[in-house]
């Protein structure tokens, strides 16, 4: 009688928690501007993201999960006179998450995702010149923004599991993932190449990815 109490527990509980890695890609949605420059933060650039959700109902999981994106370097000849000026942005993220299952079944599963939490933003500008620099004659690349800044995130979007058995599964998500607009400061060699001691940026990307999860 024991073993089978054991047994029953461990069975009752052992699908109440499910551990997801997603990876994919990621394309920013925002601007960065300084005086009348204005222009797209970067390309596609690799995401990943690890997630944990507990079951708290028959659709409801609430949980907390990290990730990462990376935009793609973005070649601008207009962020600075006379140089090729490389864009990168960095964004970390550690989220509580609510999940709703729109239609839970035993094999495919849609849900609606919504998180918020910290983020941290790391926006990096390298330039090196077509000719020298003026007030060198030199040639060397120069870092003209290396700023990162922490604020409130959050994101929403939609996902598709599909069960492989009852503890394994796959699935697609596509979400938006925002914070509030922050200015990132410019370095001195910034500041004597563009005249602006701030660069303004509204954070935002799509991010797209396939996953694979346990159940337990």
């Amino acid at each position: 009688m024991l073993t089978v109490l054991i047994f029953a527990s461990v069975y009752c509980h052992a699908t109440t928690n499910q551990l997801e890695f997603n990876y994919g890609r990621g394309s920013p949605r925002g601007s960065y501007h300084f005086g009348d420059f204005v222009n797209q933060e970067g390309p596609l650039g690799p995401q990943w993201s690890a997630d944990f959700l507990h079951k708290a109902s028959n659709y409801e999981y609430l949980g907390l999960g990290g990730g990462h994106f990376n935009s793609g370097d973005d070649i601008s000849q207009a962020f600075a006179p006379n140089a090729n000026s490389t864009i990168s942005l960095k964004t970390t993220t550690i989220m509580a998450l609510g999940r709703i299952d729109l239609a839970p079944s035993p094999k495919l599963t849609p849900y609606l995702l919504l998180g918020v939490g910290w983020i941290r933003h790391s926006l990096n500008v390298t330039a090196t010149p077509l000719t020298a620099w003026s007030d060198t004659g030199t040639t060397e690349p120069r870092v003209l923004v290396e700023d990162s800044k922490s604020t409130l995130g959050y994101a929403a979007g939609l996902g598709l599991d599909l069960a492989l058995t009852d503890r394994l599964f796959i699935g697609i998500e596509a979400k938006y993932q925002g914070s509030v607009k922050r200015s990132f400061g410019v370095t001195p060699a910034g500041q004597a190449a563009i005249g602006q001691t701030q660069v303004t940026v509204p954070l935002g990307a799509i991010l797209v990815g396939a996953k694979v999860g346990m159940k337990y």
